[in-house]
């Protein structure tokens, strides 16, 4: 029988959220439930190829909030986090061929993430999530964009500055935004997680207050237990 193909996972990161213990928690969860091969790919700010800066330079990514290697959230031209963008190079480092999922790695599976890459775009678009404002879980089918002559390299992407909000204006533009995707694979904060947790396969720990401990109280309470009791599991794992 013939191996099944790896389930292409790119995570949007940063070294914070890796020393937290946010990407292991993440990967372990991922690792847990799957039913396929996986391959995860951490394109994580500062790390080769992902250093960003104010504004470019030296082919770094242009985020408009780097300073000195660290991270400010500012008004106007900045990214919301120092990785923000990153999940839009995601057909080009496919090699625009098969289907990716992009994660923020503040995010918990509860779930098979094969059904998760299972549920790939329309063939009349490109890019599914939830809304065209939540795009921190996506369904990518990378060869969708091939040969799109409007859709940005990824020299051009870093150059840029550009904002999430300001890409999917573009894909919304070009009709590659499939939006049906299911809250149920994005619930912030554990808002359906509260009174629902048997529906929910994904939860994303939106609110952290830098640099406070991991994640913030902000989340509610079962789902903040749920992550904090997945860390535990994972470190009586790594322990045997």
């Amino acid at each position: 029988m013939a191996t099944p193909k790896p389930i292409h996972i790119f995570i949007g990161t940063d070294r914070w959220q890796r020393d937290s213990g946010a990407e292991s928690v993440l990967e372990h969860s991922i690792i847990k439930h799957t039913t396929c091969p996986v391959e995860i790919h951490w394109m994580r700010s500062g790390d080769p190829g992902w250093e960003i800066s104010e504004n470019g330079q030296g082919g770094t990514w242009a985020a408009g909030g780097a300073i000195a290697g660290g991270w400010v959230k500012g008004r106007g031209m900045t990214w919301g986090t120092p990785f923000s963008c990153f999940r839009f190079a995601v057909p080009e480092l496919m090699n625009f061929e098969g289907t990716a999922i992009y994660l923020d790695a503040d995010m918990l599976l509860l779930d098979d993430i094969a059904k998760l890459a299972d549920l790939t775009p329309s063939s009349r678009h490109g890019y599914k999530c939830v809304s065209a404002a939540r795009t921190d879980v996506s369904v990518i089918d990378c060869g969708w964009f091939k040969d799109k002559d409007w859709w940005p390299s990824l020299a051009m992407m870093k150059s840029t500055r550009c904002r999430v909000f300001e890409y999917m204006r573009m894909l919304q533009h070009y009709n590659a935004l499939d939006t049906t995707l299911s809250p149920q694979w994005n619930d912030i904060d554990g808002k359906l997680y509260r009174d629902h947790p048997e529906d929910v396969k994904l939860i994303h720990y939106s609110h952290v207050d830098y640099p406070k401990e991991w994640p913030h109280v902000k989340t509610c309470v079962p789902a903040a237990e749920r992550w904090f009791a997945e860390k535990a599991e994972m470190e009586r794992s790594n322990a045997r």
